[in-house]
């Protein structure tokens, strides 16, 4: 009987993730080269990927926000940058790793954009499937405005 309450609990949670994700978006800004790495404490549950993915001597927080997007939905954000940053859940699917285990994989498209006069002027533009509780890292460019790199963690739960 707990077996099948347990299945029934574990089958309702799948649904609902493959109905939306919980996207978390962390800005970070890095600059310099170089000598002694210094990373914002804010950003310790990053630290270890960040410091083994990029090269730079200086990562700062920026912000950290949190929001449901549903299937075929955009949330649209602006960026510490001026500039925005729209992600598409495009599909959600249930798939089993090698082990037998099961998750869900969300795909993503992802743009950073400014706004312009005659409509907006796309920046930078990636797509990506990202498994449940995942974060990426990307880098859609340097940016005078906030005088460094931005990196954009993204979460997908």
């Amino acid at each position: 009987m707990k077996k099948l309450m347990l299945a029934a609990l574990l089958s309702l949670v799948l649904a609902a993730c493959l109905e939306a994700a919980e996207v978390t978006v962390t800005q970070i800004k890095a600059s310099g080269s170089g000598g002694q790495v210094t990373i914002d404490p804010r950003l310790s549950d990053l630290a270890d990927k960040i410091s083994r993915q990029f090269r730079f001597s200086r990562y700062d927080f920026l912000s950290r926000s949190a929001t449901r997007v549903n299937v075929g939905g955009t949330s649209t954000s602006q960026l510490a940058t001026g500039d925005y940053l729209a992600l598409t859940l495009n599909a959600a699917e249930q798939t089993t790793d090698g082990n037998g285990d099961s998750y869900v994989l969300y795909t993503l498209n992802i743009e950073v954009y400014s706004k312009t006069q005659s409509g907006k002027k796309s920046i930078f533009r990636t797509s990506l499937k990202s498994p449940q509780g995942t974060t990426f890292l990307i880098v859609p460019g340097n940016f005078e405005s906030i005088g460094g790199y931005l990196i954009l963690a993204i979460r997908t739960d």
